[in-house]
């Protein structure tokens, strides 16, 4: 047994056990490639689980003592959780893993995987992880930040209906807002010092200089317009179908996308499933691999681990900036805050 320690532990969420999330930690923790994390489960589903695939494996139930959480640097960790069924299994493993992250147990969280329609059965009120963590955070703003290979795609509207999309931006306040966040966010969480974003319009061509719309004149110019005046190193907005391209990836750090299919289609093209999907401007550090349950595929060892792998490496790798930046903030008599 050890004691967690700063930039070591991390908190990996259940996701949907039925779904191929849950697999690829084991086999990944098997070959020795993920390591020094917890899973947060309830361990009698999970034994079940584990149990009814013929995996044996190790397992250690994680504790806390002394207001440090004791887990064991060889088997398979276990941080035991109350839940009666798989998906307020789903639920409560979120709900724990906050807990565990703020209180400072875990240097950041891994969320596996899951389905959405099965959790909104148990709590209605239930839309997706960001928003889950957006409000578990107590946070007005927040980013869905799509990473891979130091390129950001980010879409402004998350899970949102198309059709509501355009209105959304007459709150110019609002994603003025969302924006400066994220500047702050790319230049803290991912240590480019000066990022450089480029934004994609609504419509097509950008309305056509209204022939199609004057929507993407009359919303999102006015928005990058004050951005600009503060310094914000932003282009836009650019036609949707000409915003990404050998060129900008090459000069752009972050692109920014209105609505998120925009922004989802070509990350996915470009990261092939292996990108990370984070949260921004919480307290603490929640990512989760670019990819769903995949039913199809479980029990076939033909999905990709990269996604989850990929996220382990940007908890530590945010974990490190925020620390690397905060002390030099204090050096320099200026204070952070989000």
């Amino acid at each position: 047994m050890q004691k967690n320690t700063m930039n070591k532990c991390i908190g990996v969420t259940i996701g949907d056990i039925r779904g191929i999330g849950i697999e690829i930690l084991i086999k990944e923790w098997r070959k020795g490639n993920l390591n020094n994390f917890v899973l947060i489960t309830n361990y009698k589903l999970f034994k079940k689980y584990i149990d009814s695939k013929k995996i044996s494996i190790p397992i250690f139930q994680t504790f806390i003592k002394n207001k440090t959480l004791i887990y064991s640097k060889n088997s398979f960790n276990v941080h035991n959780i109350k839940a009666l069924n798989y998906n307020e299994n789903t639920l409560l493993s979120l709900e724990e893993s906050y807990k565990l992250a703020k209180n400072k147990f875990v240097i950041g969280i891994v969320t596996l995987p899951i389905n959405k329609k099965k959790l909104n059965l148990i709590n209605s009120k239930f839309i997706d992880q960001t928003t889950f963590f957006t409000k578990k955070d107590g946070q007005e703003i927040s980013n869905m930040i799509f990473a891979y290979n130091n390129t950001y795609f980010v879409p402004l509207t998350i899970h949102l209906e198309l059709k509501k999309v355009s209105r959304e931006f007459k709150q110019t306040n609002k994603y003025f807002k969302k924006i400066l966040s994220l500047n702050q966010t790319i230049i803290r969480d991912f240590g480019i010092k000066k990022p450089k974003f480029i934004m994609a319009g609504i419509n097509p061509h950008c309305g056509e200089n209204g022939i199609i719309s004057k929507e993407d004149n009359l919303l999102l110019k006015p928005i990058i317009k004050i951005l600009k005046k503060l310094k914000i190193n932003i282009d836009g907005p650019i036609s949707p179908d000409a915003i990404v391209n050998k060129k900008n990836l090459k000069q752009y750090n972050c692109f920014i996308f209105t609505y998120h299919d925009q922004a989802l289609i070509p990350f996915k093209l470009i990261s092939n499933y292996s990108g990370v999907n984070y949260t921004s401007n919480l307290d603490i550090i929640r990512v989760s691999p670019d990819h769903g349950t995949a039913y199809d595929m479980v029990g076939k060892n033909k999905a990709s681990s990269e996604g989850i792998v990929n996220s382990f490496k940007y908890v530590k790798k945010i974990a490190l900036n925020r620390i690397k930046y905060d002390n030099t903030q204090k050096i320099s008599g200026s204070k952070f805050s989000h």
